[in-house]
């Protein structure tokens, strides 16, 4: 048995010579190399003096890394200590602070050290700024230094939205801040840093990378809707909330109930939900019961720190809200209309070129309520606030009439497909967006016989198609449109998703939305559709359909009046109502809610 036992220490120590003896290159791998990935080292230079010794000057990235040999997963050594510690064989990633470093590493121990070669390591290093607890550029808050890592300073601390700065020593002699948040790298003497939600966060600062951090400890979502059967989208789609911006925690939105159930969750997946049992309010608890609804309509308020949710009723509910001013290119001669979202009627939204200028937000084609900000492209409007900048492009506009909150982001909407100008399913062909028509797009195009569908900023998250030619309702991820060959004027409303292919000798089109009223809306039983519109005189048809394109009710009418349909037996839901002759074409979306 000892002999045994010999033999196996000798084979053992032998194989580890053997294979230290055959490692011809080990190099550094990871997230926090120059290079960023698992895929390809960095190599170290072998010791003249001693084979297993490789070292290595670098700056590396806050990340994780690895020592591997040979280029190859084969042999690797990895291990939680930084900045010493022993790797072993296929060990933990080692976390690494960012910085300067000279690097050592054993190949027959394991053995490592990471030597930041900074050329200024500080003692004291604190935050400051009016968005700290002292709230003044005057005063430091001093940050914690890590014990293991000297360069690497934090603090956990509640910060307001406004402005912070790191400095050394209690003095400006050596302060930096930068543009960037929640993370970033910092520079020398730079501008401030704007914390742009408050909250408590926990904040890290390494003046060898000057990379900062500022983390929330309590979890910051981007999206918190209300699903279930009592909802717009019932069980399978969220409602989205709106977002406070000055609490991140807080969220709300005006919406349609009907009777039945609901809870809050995050980010449209149930692995973090909130419910309870008792209703209009209540504390909800992660994986709660199921939020028992009466219909009605009501203003919904969420907190996803504390739970707390609250079914109020509905504020600030408006017939139209518009875009006023010299941005539209209008100046003040009247408002471009904003759609109103069905299932969160304090949530409009309107795609709209504009011009350098300024605009604001209006409701009723009236100046008596109005909102107005400094900030571009978010802010927070207030009621007779100042005009806000915007500048020439294409853009997608939110308000909700509720908060106040408004965005501008850059949009495109483009033809896509074999039989498109670009002859591809991967390059898109912009159209061009009216500057006085909401949601309205247009381009003139050669289209060959085939198949295109249009989509939003050149992706699939947003795509519409249909089967039927030459106009149609697009539906979201709805079929590739069969088009013929042709020189075409193609028009678009994003809103409705009708379309209209017309030949270039052709006087059709898609009419304004103006020219067709559906009230109300959401509907229950009875929808009204007001024709104002004189080139709709004769030959009306108007349909009614689902969201999977399946036409419900067909009506044909023969002059301009105020038509009635009867909705009352479908399910509650979105629906599309299209009306339109030979030559002209309208579309509007519903909700229906009993």
């Amino acid at each position: 048995m000892l002999k045994r036992l010999l033999f196996s220490l000798v084979l053992f120590a032998f194989a580890t010579t053997f294979a230290s003896a055959q490692i011809t290159s080990v190099g550094l791998i990871g997230t926090a190399t120059p290079i960023g990935d698992f895929d390809t080292d960095v190599d170290m230079t072998q010791d003249p003096n001693d084979a297993d010794v490789w070292t290595l000057s670098v700056t590396l990235t806050t990340g994780e890394a690895k020592f591997r040999a040979d280029d190859d997963w084969g042999v690797n050594w990895g291990e939680t200590s930084f900045p010493t510690g022993t790797g072993v064989q296929d060990g933990d990633n080692i976390p690494v602070a960012g910085g300067p470093y000279d690097i050592t590493f054993n190949s027959a121990t394991g053995e490592y050290t990471f030597t930041s070669t900074a050329t200024q390591q500080f003692e004291n290093i604190g935050i400051i700024g009016t968005a700290t607890p002292i709230g003044d550029f005057m005063t430091d808050v001093d940050m914690t230094q890590d014990s293991a890592v000297p360069w690497v300073f934090t603090i956990e601390i509640a910060l307001t939205a406004d402005e912070v700065k790191f400095r050394a020593d209690d003095l400006w002699t050596d302060n930096w801040g930068g543009d960037d948040f929640p993370a970033g790298v910092a520079v020398a003497g730079a501008g401030n840093i704007k914390v742009s939600a408050p909250g408590d966060y926990r904040v890290t600062f390494n003046t060898a990378s000057l990379e900062y951090n500022f983390e929330p400890l309590i979890p910051i979502y981007n999206t918190i809707g209300l699903i279930g059967t009592a909802t717009p989208g019932s069980d399978t789609v969220d409602t989205d909330l709106t977002q406070n911006p000055n609490d991140p925690s807080l969220w709300s939105a005006n919406m349609t109930l009907t009777d039945g159930w609901a809870k809050f969750r995050a980010e449209d997946d149930w692995t973090v939900n909130w419910g309870a049992d008792s209703f209009p309010t209540g504390t909800g608890s992660i994986n709660g019961d199921n939020i028992p609804v009466v219909a009605g309509e009501y203003n919904v308020n969420f907190n996803s720190a504390t739970g707390e949710y609250s079914f109020d009723p509905p504020i600030n509910i408006f017939n139209s809200i518009g875009v006023i001013g010299t941005g539209t290119g209008l100046g003040l001669s009247g408002d471009i209309d904003m759609y109103q979202d069905p299932a969160q009627p304090d949530q409009w939204s309107v795609e709209l070129k504009l011009v350098s200028g300024s605009i604001k937000f209006r409701a009723d084609n009236d100046w008596t309520i109005n909102w107005g900000d400094d900030g571009f492209p978010t802010g927070t409007g207030v009621q007779g606030g100042p005009d806000i900048p915007v500048f020439d492009g294409t853009w997608e506009i939110a308000f909700n009439a509720t908060t106040g909150v408004y965005s501008l982001t850059p949009i495109t909407i483009g033809i896509v497909g074999p039989a498109s100008p670009s002859l591809s399913w991967d390059v898109d062909e912009d159209l061009e967006a009216s500057d006085v028509e909401g949601n309205a797009w247009t381009i003139t195009a050669d289209i060959l016989d085939g198949f295109v569908k249009f989509r939003k900023n050149d992706e699939w998250g947003t795509n519409w198609g249909d089967v039927t030619f030459p106009t149609g309702i697009g539906l979201q991820d709805g079929d590739n449109i069969p088009v013929v060959a042709g020189n075409y004027n193609i028009t678009l409303n994003t809103a409705t998703g009708d379309y209209a292919f017309n030949s270039t000798s052709s006087t059709a089109n898609i009419l304004s939305q103006n020219s067709v009223k559906v009230f109300p809306n959401p509907v229950s039983s009875t929808l009204n559709v007001h024709i104002q519109a004189t080139e709709l005189e004769n030959n009306v048809t108007v349909r009614v359909l689902d969201t999977m394109g399946k036409v419900l009710q067909t009506q044909t009418h023969r002059q301009l009046e105020t038509l009635t349909l009867n909705v009352s037996n479908y399910p509650t839901g979105v629906y599309y109502v299209q009306i339109y002759t030979d030559s002209h074409l309208v579309g509007k979306k519903i909700t229906i809610a009993k």
